[in-house]
This record gives structure tokens, C-alpha cells and sequence, in this order.
């Protein structure tokens, strides 16, 4: 008879595969953050920077904390003996929301 109360053990091919992919995801981090200083290229029309660095703290706050967050959340994934690797593609569209969150403060910061 199967013990149903006892946990799976951990998939280690699922932890491995976690890390591989928060690792390409912190590389595609480090490629957003290279993106951040475009955002001068919406000032340059009118020349209004006064509240620009306000955008790149926006955008900065926003992949740091997505690259803190998912690994304490894949960390979670494997305590709990549940797949891993699906966590760990999280990154990506939090790193799309932080950098489109800091253009649009940048975008309404130009226009004040």
C-alpha cells in the first residue's frame, strides 16, 4: 500500500533545471537593466529630466526585487516538492512589467 501522506522526494533533474533557468533569467535581467538608461531617449524631444531619475529608480526597484523574489520562490517550490523550474520562468514577465512600469513613469515624468 503507498503511503499517500508522505511528500514526494525532491526531483533533483527539477532542481537543476530551476537553477539553469533563474540563471538564463538573471542573464536576461542584467540585458533589461542595459535598457533602462534608454529611457533618456523619451526626454531628448524637450529636454525635462528633472524627474527622470525618479523612472530608473521605478525600473531598478522593479528587478531587484523580481531577482530576490523568484529564487525564495523556487526555494518554496522544492520545500513543498512541487516543480521548480515553471517558478523560476516567473522572471520574465516580471522583468517586462518592471521596465514598462519605469518608461511609463518616465513617459508621465517628461510630461510634468
Amino acid at each position: 500500500m503507498a503511503d499517500w501522506w508522505r511528500p514526494p522526494p525532491v526531483r533533483w533533474a527539477d532542481v537543476v533545471a530551476a537553477v539553469l533557468v533563474f540563471g538564463l533569467t538573471c542573464g536576461l535581467a542584467w540585458v533589461v537593466a542595459g535598457f533602462v538608461p534608454g529611457y533618456d531617449a523619451v526626454a531628448r524631444e524637450n529636454g525635462n529630466t528633472r524627474y527622470l531619475p525618479l523612472a530608473y529608480a521605478v525600473a531598478w526597484v522593479g528587478i531587484v526585487a523580481a531577482v530576490i523574489m523568484v529564487p525564495l520562490w523556487i526555494v518554496r517550490a522544492v520545500r513543498l516538492r512541487q516543480r521548480a523550474w515553471p517558478t523560476a520562468l516567473l522572471l520574465i514577465p516580471m522583468l517586462a512589467g518592471a521596465w514598462v512600469l519605469g518608461l511609463l513613469v518616465a513617459v508621465v515624468a517628461v510630461s510634468v
